[in-house]
């Protein structure tokens, strides 16, 4: 709601169907610009929240088992986006203004896409200039473990992909009307063998 009291980063972890993935989808319509009245329910969370209205936010989704590290995901005007700050990128400027947009976002961070390394303080530059922005980032791990112990990705290294973790969570502290929610498993089944326990950890702690 813009009154800059509630946390920039918010960590969701449940065990296995624990509704991290639902309640990342809820958040996507409830900040899509729909009349609250439409949303079954929503009204009680507002009188809870003591909102009077929702914002509309720019949505950009990231999940980790549907992005692939080795393959890059070739745009309509084919463009091709390698890491997740460059796929972050494009979605946020698409959300905005559309291809054209979405163009222009990515190229400010094109180069660290194409060399597979984070972006820096850009992150912070991009989140102020098309606040407000919603980043829901589900599956991390299972991204992450992917990149563990190998080299030569598009994606960038399992280290590289760390660097944008602190970069985007710092960024989106210093972004005012800038939302990041992760989800990450508490379960030993989602986590995975010991690249997504290594994943997990430096997740946490960042």
């Amino acid at each position: 709601t813009g009154d800059g009291n509630a946390a920039p980063v918010i960590n969701l972890q449940t065990n296995f169907g624990g509704g991290k993935t639902h309640s990342m989808l809820a958040l996507y319509h409830l900040f899509s610009g729909i009349a609250p009245t439409e949303l079954v329910g929503i009204d009680a969370v507002m009188a809870d929240a003591g909102a009077g209205k929702i914002p509309t936010a720019r949505r950009v989704v990231l999940v980790g088992n549907k992005i692939s590290p080795g393959n890059p995901s070739i745009k309509p005007d084919g463009t091709a986006v390698r890491t997740l700050w460059g796929e972050l990128a494009w979605q946020l400027g698409n959300a905005a203004g559309g291809p054209k947009e979405a163009k222009k976002a990515f190229n400010r961070i094109k180069a660290d896409d194409e060399n597979a390394t984070s972006p820096g303080d850009v992150l912070r530059e991009l989140f102020n200039e098309y606040a407000p922005s919603m980043i829901l980032i589900d599956e991390w791990v299972a991204y992450l473990r992917q990149v563990y112990k190998v080299e030569g990705l598009p994606s960038g290294s399992f280290d590289a992909n760390l660097s944008f973790v602190q970069a985007l969570t710092e960024a989106v502290k210093a972004s005012p009307g800038t939302l990041l929610v992760a989800s990450l498993p508490a379960s030993q089944i989602e986590v995975g063998g010991e690249g997504g326990q290594e994943a997990l950890v430096r997740l946490k702690q960042t």
